[in-house]
């Protein structure tokens, strides 16, 4: 089985644990994972922060993007045009449109270039204890953030956001992929490396 067959398999398998998370559960842990990412946002005092809205089970974060927003924080959310990922400045007030994937993205709003960001809180699939990271499979955040691969210790901040039942004992790694410097899921906040 080829890396990208094996890649499939488990995004098939990642994806439907996630989707079987119960309401109550889900909920839950989505106010611990807004908790801890509000923590880590004071502690480190991040002003410019990348985040994304809820698609297909990942964790929903609306409610810490409104306490980002209040906090005077630059709250950004991901653009998608052709191979290119940009980010956006998003408020409460922002106007959204569905892009081609079925995900809300701001209208017309300032655009800010990866490495203006602090922190970026990643959605993900999968996850693995080394920092590996497995995506929708389209690389938007790994060529968004190609210029942080080897460098683990720059801003911004990758640190990926998921359920606990997404971390895999290990993933296939390709030379192209950017690995995360934490995680974050309801047990908590984890740095790797």
């Amino acid at each position: 089985m080829s890396a990208a067959e094996r890649k499939d398999e488990l995004r098939r398998d990642l994806i439907r644990r996630r989707l079987e998370l119960g309401e109550d559960r889900r909920d839950r842990a989505d106010s611990a994972i807004a908790a801890t990412a509000a923590r880590l946002v004071s502690e480190f005092d991040f002003r410019i922060i990348a985040a994304f809205v809820v698609h297909r089970g990942e964790p929903d974060l609306k409610g810490l993007l409104e306490w980002l927003d209040a906090e005077e924080r630059t709250v950004l959310l991901p653009v998608v045009r052709d191979l290119d990922m940009h980010f956006r400045r998003w408020t409460p007030e922002s106007e959204m449109r569905a892009n081609r994937y079925g995900i809300a993205e701001p209208v017309a709003s300032e655009e800010f270039a990866p490495a203006q960001i602090d922190l970026v809180l990643m959605p993900l699939v999968g996850f693995a204890a080394n920092g590996a990271r497995l995506g929708m499979g389209a690389g938007f955040y790994d060529r968004a953030f190609a210029f942080r691969h080897g460098r683990q210790d720059d801003l911004p901040r990758l640190v990926g956001v998921a359920y606990s039942v997404q971390e895999a004992t290990s993933l296939p790694v390709d030379d192209w992929d950017v690995p995360l410097d934490g995680i974050i899921t309801e047990k908590g906040l984890r740095w790797f490396g």
